[in-house]
C-alpha cells in the first residue's frame, strides 16, 4: 500500500513539474505574436501567438480535467463574458434575415468561424492564467518569468534600433531572425518591432503586461527581488525605465498616448492625496480651519495647466522625431482644409475611415449588431466617399479574400453585437476595475496591493489600446486581466484564512 501511495505521489510531482514548465514556457514566448508556422496553419492569419501552443496543452491536460472533476464552477468574472459570447452567437444566427452584401470572395462562414476561434483562444488565455496562478508563490514565479520575457524582448528591440542608426539599414541576418519569429518577417525603419508582428503590437504588449507590473511595483516600492542594483536601485525601476525607452522607439502613437494617460491618472491620484493633506493645517489651535475651495481650485488649476504644458511639449518633441507627427500643430490646415485632410497628413485618416464604416454598421443594427464577423461585408456601403481616395482603403477593396476590420475594438463590439453586447462586455471590464480597486484599498498583503494598482493600470491601458487594435486573439489583455482575477481570488483566500484564524483564537 505504501508503494502505491509513493508511486502516486511521484506521478503527481511529475505532473506538477510539467505544468510548471509549460506555464513558464507560455510566459517566455508571450511576446511572439505571429509565429510563422501557426500563421500558415491558420490560413495566413496575422494573429497567431506562439503562446497558444502551451496554452492549449495546459487547457487540455490540466485545466479541463480539473474543471470536470470539481464541477462546472467558473470564476464569477468570466460570466458576463460568456453571456456576451452567447449573445453574439444568438445575433449571428439572424444573418439570413439581414441583407448582408457580398464582399469580393470573402466567406461569411469563414469570417464567423475566425471570430469564434479567436474568442475561444482569448478565453483559453484568461482561464489558464487564473488556473496557473493559485497562490503567492505562483504569482512571484509568474512575475519573475514575465521579467525574463520582458528583458529578452527589450534587449532585442533596442538591438534593432541601434543597428538601424549605426548602419542606416537592417542586415540580412536580422531579417533572418525576424523570419523565425514573425509571419511577415518585416523590420520597420527607425522603429523597434521586437518579436511582434509590427511596432504597434510591441507597444501593445508593453502597455498591457510589462509596464503595468513594473510601474506599480516602482510606485509602491514592492519588489520580488531580495537585492537592489548597487544596493540602492530597485530592479523593477530599472526594468520600467528600459520598457519606457522601448515603448518610445516603437514610435507607436497609440502606445505613447496610452502611457501618457496612465501617467496622468497616477499623477491625479497622487495630487488628490497631496491636496487632501495640505488642505488641513497642521496646527493644533482650536480656531484653525481647513483650506477652502479657493485653495483646492488653485491647486487643481495648476495641475491642469502643468499637464497641458507637458502634453504640448511632448507633442512638439515627438513632431521632430516621428515624421507623421509634424503636422500635429498645423491648426491652419485643420481650419482651412478640415479634419479629414489634417488627419490624412498625420497618416491617421485611414483608421478613421474604418472606424466610421464600422460605426455606420452599428447605426444600421443598433440593438443586436450585425453578428460576429459580419460588419466587414458592409464596408463598400458604409465607408465614407473620402476613403476611396486613400491607398490603404483601396488596397482592401481590391484584395479578393481579405475582409476589412474596424481597427477599433470598441466600435467593433458595437457593430457586431450592438448596444446589448457592448453593455455585457463593458460589465466584464468594470468588474476587473472594481476588483483592482478592492485589492489596492483593502488588501493587507503588499504584493496583492501592488497587483491591485497594476490592475487599474491594465484596465486603463486596455480601454485606450482598444482604439487601435480589434482582435480577440492577442493574449496580452487576457493574460493581464487573468493575473488580476487570480490575485483577487488570492486575497479572498487570505481573508477566509484570517477569519478562520480569528475564530480559532476566540475559542
Amino acid at each position: 500500500m505504501s508503494f502505491l501511495f509513493s508511486k502516486l505521489a511521484i506521478k503527481m510531482k511529475i505532473s506538477e513539474s510539467a505544468q510548471s514548465l509549460l506555464w513558464k514556457l507560455f510566459l517566455l514566448v508571450l511576446p511572439i505574436s505571429s509565429f510563422p508556422l501557426l500563421s500558415r496553419l491558420m490560413g495566413g492569419a496575422s494573429v497567431a501567438p506562439l503562446a497558444a501552443v502551451p496554452m492549449l496543452l495546459l487547457l487540455i491536460i490540466w485545466w479541463l480535467p480539473s474543471f470536470f472533476k470539481n464541477g462546472f464552477k467558473l470564476p464569477y468574472q468570466v460570466k458576463p463574458l460568456l453571456l456576451y459570447f452567447l449573445f453574439g452567437l444568438f445575433t449571428t444566427l439572424f444573418i439570413s434575415f439581414r441583407d448582408v452584401p457580398t464582399f469580393q470572395s470573402a466567406s461569411i462562414p469563414k469570417s464567423v468561424l475566425e471570430v469564434i476561434i479567436t474568442f475561444g483562444m482569448g478565453i483559453g488565455f484568461y482561464l489558464v492564467t487564473i488556473h496557473s496562478v493559485r497562490n503567492e508563490k505562483n504569482l512571484r514565479t509568474t512575475v519573475l518569468w514575465i521579467n525574463i520575457s520582458g528583458i529578452i524582448v527589450m534587449a532585442y528591440s533596442l538591438l534593432q534600433v541601434l543597428i538601424w542608426y549605426l548602419l542606416g539599414h537592417y542586415p540580412e541576418w536580422l531579417y533572418g531572425i525576424q523570419r523565425i519569429f514573425s509571419s511577415n518577417a518585416m523590420l520597420f525603419s527607425r522603429r523597434a518591432t521586437g518579436l511582434a508582428f509590427e511596432p504597434s503590437w510591441l507597444a501593445h504588449q508593453l502597455n498591457m503586461v510589462f509596464i503595468p507590473i513594473w510601474l506599480a511595483m516602482s510606485v509602491t516600492g514592492y519588489s520580488i527581488f531580495k537585492r537592489k542594483l548597487f544596493n540602492k536601485i530597485q530592479i523593477e525601476k530599472v526594468l520600467l525605465a528600459c520598457s519606457i525607452a522601448t515603448l518610445f522607439i516603437t514610435l507607436s502613437r497609440i502606445g505613447w498616448i496610452t502611457f501618457f494617460i496612465v501617467i496622468a491618472y497616477l499623477a491625479i491620484q497622487f495630487f488628490d492625496q497631496l491636496i487632501n493633506k495640505l488642505s488641513v493645517k497642521p496646527s493644533k489651535s482650536p480656531d484653525h480651519k481647513p483650506h477652502g475651495f479657493g485653495f483646492r481650485f488653485g491647486m487643481w488649476a495648476g495641475l491642469f495647466v502643468g499637464m497641458l504644458a507637458l502634453i504640448f511639449l511632448a507633442g512638439f518633441v515627438l513632431s521632430y522625431i516621428d515624421p507623421r507627427m509634424r503636422d500635429l500643430f498645423d491648426l491652419k490646415r485643420l481650419i482651412d482644409a478640415g479634419f479629414m485632410r489634417w488627419a490624412s497628413k498625420l497618416v491617421f485618416l485611414e483608421r478613421v475611415m474604418y472606424w466610421i464604416a464600422a460605426y455606420r454598421v452599428f447605426q444600421m443594427f443598433p440593438f443586436m449588431g450585425a453578428g460576429f464577423g459580419i460588419p466587414g461585408f458592409f464596408f463598400q456601403k458604409t465607408v465614407p466617399v473620402y476613403g476611396s481616395q486613400l491607398l490603404d482603403v483601396n488596397d482592401f477593396l481590391l484584395k479578393p479574400f481579405f475582409l476589412p476590420n474596424a481597427k477599433n475594438f470598441w466600435v467593433r463590439i458595437l457593430s457586431e453585437t450592438g448596444i446589448i453586447g457592448f453593455a455585457l462586455y463593458a460589465s466584464w471590464v468594470v468588474i476587473h476595475w472594481r476588483d483592482a480597486v478592492e485589492l489596492e484599498k483593502n488588501s493587507q498583503n503588499k504584493m496583492l496591493q501592488t497587483m491591485g494598482l497594476a490592475g487599474k493600470i491594465i484596465v486603463i491601458s486596455m480601454i485606450i489600446e482598444g482604439f487601435s487594435l480589434d482582435s480577440f486573439g492577442l493574449p496580452y489583455v487576457w493574460v493581464a486581466l487573468g493575473l488580476l482575477s487570480a490575485t483577487w481570488f488570492m486575497s479572498r483566500d487570505d481573508d477566509a484564512q484570517a477569519n478562520v484564524t480569528a475564530q480559532t483564537s476566540d475559542r
